[in-house]
Formats: C-alpha cells, sequence, structure tokens
C-alpha cells in the first residue's frame, strides 16, 4: 500500500504541471447553481483528511434532501465513507465501472477537495459539470470555475467548510453536528463496555510521528493503578507494536483490539470511551468524529491544521524550531533523531491525562 501511495506521487510531480500547462483553462461560465441535485467531491488521501470531510458532507446533506452526494475516493478511505449514512454512491479510483460512470455522467457541481496534487484537478477539467470549484494552489485554479486559498494555519475541517460554502453560497460558519457514524453492535470478548476505559492508539503512518513504546506502557500502568480499563486501537499495520506493548505491561486490565475493527467498530468503541491517546493519526480525527475527549501527542505535523481544537481536546506539543516540518504531506527525514516527540514524556501525558479525568 505505501508502495502504491510514493509511485502516485512521484507519477503526480512528474505528469501533473506537465498536463496543468497543456491542458486549456476551465471557461469561465459565471454559471450559478441554486438548487444543486447532483454533487461530486473528489477525495484522494488517506483516513485523516477524509473524516474530517464528513463533517461538511453532513451538513451539505441536511440543506436539501433532493441534493445527492457522490464521492470518487481511494480503495485505503473508502471505509470512512461507508461509515456514514449521508454519502449516495461511494465511488473509487481503481474501479474502471465507477470511473466510466463517473466520465459518463454530469454533475451540478464538482468539488476537488485536495490540497495540493495536481492529477486530481486535471481529472476535475476533464468530467462535465455546471461548476467546478478547488483549492487556488501551485497554478491548479486553472481547471476550475472557481477556487478559494488555502492556508495550513487553518484546521483542516474548516478549510473543507470554507472551500465548499464558498462553492454552495452558504453563509453559516463551520460547525459539529454529532453523530456522524451509523449505528453497529459489537461485542468485545471481554465485554469492556461494562468497564470505565480509556483507548489509546500508539501508531502512525511514519516514523517521525511515533512516540516511545516504553511509555506508553508507562502511561497504561499508571492509568490501571487507578481503576481505569485500557483499551489498544490499531489496524494491521500496528499489530506488533501494540504486542510489544502488552508484554512490557504489568497490568493485566488490558484489551487489545487491534486489527479486530472495522472503522466502524471502532467509532462504537471511541463513542463509549472516557478518553482517547492517540499520535497525530487518523485515528485521533475519528475519535474527534466521535465526540471523546482527546489528548494527542504532535511533533512533525502542523497542530494548527490537524489538531483537535475546543475544550474537549489537550494538544501536547513541544513547537521546537525544526518543527512542525510536514508540508502537504510529505515529511523530510528527520536528522535530529525525532526530538520533538522524544521531549514529551511520561509525566506530560499523566498530567494531561489526570487534568482531563478529574
Amino acid at each position: 500500500m505505501i508502495r502504491s501511495i510514493q509511485i502516485i506521487k512521484k507519477m503526480d510531480r512528474i505528469i501533473g504541471p506537465f498536463l496543468l500547462r497543456i491542458l486549456p483553462k476551465e471557461p469561465d461560465k459565471k454559471k450559478k447553481v441554486d438548487h444543486p441535485k447532483k454533487i461530486l467531491i473528489i477525495r484522494p488521501g488517506g483516513m485523516g483528511d477524509a473524516i474530517l470531510l464528513l463533517p461538511v458532507l453532513k451538513a451539505v446533506s441536511k440543506k436539501s434532501k433532493y441534493t445527492r452526494i457522490d464521492i470518487l475516493c481511494e480503495p485505503r478511505n473508502q471505509g470512512v465513507f461507508h461509515a456514514v449514512p449521508f454519502i449516495n454512491n461511494i465511488l473509487s479510483y481503481k474501479n474502471l465501472p465507477d470511473l466510466i460512470s463517473v466520465f459518463k455522467k454530469r454533475y451540478d457541481i464538482i468539488i476537488d477537495t485536495e490540497q495540493s496534487h495536481f492529477l486530481t484537478a486535471i481529472v476535475t477539467r476533464v468530467l462535465k459539470a455546471d461548476l467546478k470549484s478547488g483549492f487556488r494552489v501551485n497554478g491548479r485554479q486553472k481547471m476550475y470555475t472557481m477556487s478559494v486559498p488555502y492556508r495550513h494555519d487553518v484546521y483542516e475541517a474548516e478549510s473543507f467548510w470554507n472551500l465548499v460554502s464558498t462553492t454552495l453560497n452558504l453563509k453559516e460558519p463551520f460547525s459539529w453536528g454529532f453523530p456522524y457514524f451509523k449505528q453497529v453492535k459489537i461485542n468485545p470478548s471481554d465485554n469492556i463496555f461494562k468497564k470505565k476505559y480509556v483507548c489509546l492508539f500508539p501508531g502512525a503512518t511514519i516514523d517521525e510521528r511515533l512516540w516511545p513504546e516504553e511509555r506508553w506502557v508507562k502511561v497504561i500502568d499508571w492509568l490501571t493503578q487507578f481503576g481505569w480499563s485500557c483499551v489498544l486501537l490499531g489496524g494491521k499495520k500496528e499489530i506488533d507494536q501494540c504486542r510489544a506493548i502488552i508484554q512490557n505491561c504489568k497490568t493485566g486490565n488490558l484489551t487489545n483490539l487491534c486489527g479486530q475493527l472495522t472503522i466502524l467498530e471502532t467509532t462504537k468503541v471511541l463513542e463509549n470511551a472516557s478518553l482517547l491517546l492517540s499520535t497525530d493519526s487518523g485515528i485521533l480525527h475519528l475519535g474527534v468524529l466521535s465526540n471523546v475527549s482527546t489528548i494527542s501527542l504532535f511533533g512533525s505535523g502542523i497542530a494548527a491544521k490537524w489538531a483537535p481544537k475546543g475544550n474537549n481536546h489537550t494538544v501536547i506539543n513541544k513547537k521546537l524550531k525544526c518543527s512542525p516540518c510536514t508540508k502537504f504531506g510529505t515529511t523530510l527525514p528527520c536528522p535530529n533523531n525525532y526530538e520533538c516527540m522524544l521531549r514529551i514524556s511520561s509525566e506530560d501525558v499523566v498530567n494531561a491525562i489526570q487534568t482531563r479525568l478529574k
């Protein structure tokens, strides 16, 4: 999966600017679409962006019961969109029949929510719609009827709202509208729902965002001393990491659900938790939309863009001079031995948990 993503990004860097240069500009139709019935949202990328797009999509679907929302996405984020009830069609880039159906159809509005890469803008240009919009970055605005600026110091969900509300001429500011996810029944083996528990996600898509396993162990042992059950979450990628953490914990009051849950089942576990402790990750955003209190650990990632906002969330970030060092989804190899994450101590996290769980 990671290798495939790297290849696509490389193709985008090589082919994208050339195609952008040779394709004619999207005609300035200036057409106003007051009551769109068919909207296509283009959303490549991973879980994080997909999750933070959901509040916007729910708000749009509530505006009019006659508006149908289609999503053109990637296999790696399809599960996010399948977990909600307010999207009509979920279409994949890698499914040929899906692509053919998108090219055949005419939409009232197409919104490209990609922030920097070129290929989605080029796809938007060749599709049929009365109005096309996207972010004004890297010359991509040439492919749209209208565009809006994009900033790295704005919370990602609010950036999506700015794009969509400008396109649809919606006047209200961004706001949460819980709940977001479909209802699902889940029956964990030890019936964790009868206990008070804290969820922990120790994984990350890149090493620069990881926190040392021995510090997760210290936090878990501290929590269980005070009667809290701990639940480890994650996908297949985190299975070995979670096993290593469990082997070093002194407590038995620990449930490992890593690799066992769907995205929808994970939201159910999060909704019933007292707290989520997580790295900068898709699971963190899933926790925010599951309306659970969070503590998040930030280093290389842009906290202004990705960190949860509001009184329900605590962000631990040492704000070193060299961080954040991620831009448009790319993080260069760390020359400082991941110091931004290593500076976060177990005591920092325990103090934040004490405040949250009072």
